[in-house]
């Protein structure tokens, strides 16, 4: 049985995506998103480390094909950076992980990826430029490289919950800087192929790039806000990203 210990309910929602900022993130809608559960943060070295030691790497079904000959051929068996103590401590999300990975995972735990619109309303709401609102960002608040300029080019991830402050209106941790997060979405030059704007998902090809939401230690402000994009393709294995998970429904155990 699929746990919800550690996730956050969204009820059935309309709100705001996207923002007027920049061409990819537009044009602003309101979009309807049927109730889900997403973690309340990222997937940490010590939840993953569930899944490796459990054979997730050696057990075919939880792998789509493509994912299974990528980690086949490559001869993945563990996530990039798992013995690097700069970044795989137990309280640090896991990075080092392509797409493929993040959806194995997420199947293991019987859950999906969020969608970009699921991760952004969680985020932001529909109101909030940042996740913590409108205040500019701040050491306080992210881990993050202002004008992308590292302050230590040794650097490493910093814990899921070290900017308790800066959780998102419904209760997300870790929104913002730290590590990107694999959404399922591929990526779209902007929202115009959403005609319904219900529980919208742009889904057309595993192998192309897939859209990463919340920026990173390596990137600026302006990557922090809720409705900034970015896209990697799905074999990426870097320190920038890492993920979290949602559940579809109503169903819950509270274990």
């Amino acid at each position: 049985m699929t746990v919800t210990k550690d996730m956050i309910y969204i009820r059935p929602e309309f709100f705001k995506r996207g923002s007027s900022l920049f061409k990819n993130e537009g044009p602003v809608n309101t979009v309807f998103l049927s109730p889900y559960w997403i973690d309340k943060y990222p997937v940490t070295n010590a939840r993953f480390k569930k899944f490796v030691e459990d054979g997730g790497y050696q057990n075919r079904k939880f792998w789509s094909v493509q994912g299974w000959e990528f980690v086949k051929e490559k001869d993945v068996t563990e996530p990039l950076y798992w013995f690097d103590p700069l970044w795989n401590q137990p309280e640090q999300p896991v990075t080092g992980v392509s797409w493929w990975e993040a959806m194995a995972f997420s199947v293991y735990e019987g859950k999906t990826l969020p969608t970009e619109a699921q991760w952004e309303m969680a985020a932001g709401s529909g109101t909030d430029t940042y996740p913590w609102g409108e205040a500019p960002p701040s050491e306080e608040m992210a881990n993050y490289a202002p004008g992308c300029e590292p302050a230590e080019l040794k650097r490493s991830s910093t814990k899921v919950n070290a900017y308790p402050q800066a959780a998102s209106r419904v209760g997300c941790h870790d929104m913002a800087g730290n590590v990107n997060e694999w959404c399922i979405d591929n990526v779209s030059n902007n929202y115009n192929w959403d005609y319904y704007r219900i529980n919208p998902v742009y889904l057309i090809q595993e192998d192309l790039p897939h859209i990463v939401k919340g920026g990173s230690g390596l990137h600026d402000e302006d990557n922090l806000r809720c409705a900034s994009r970015d896209s990697y393709d799905p074999g990426l294995r870097d320190n920038i990203v890492g993920f979290r998970c949602v559940l579809l429904g109503e169903s819950f155990n509270g274990r």
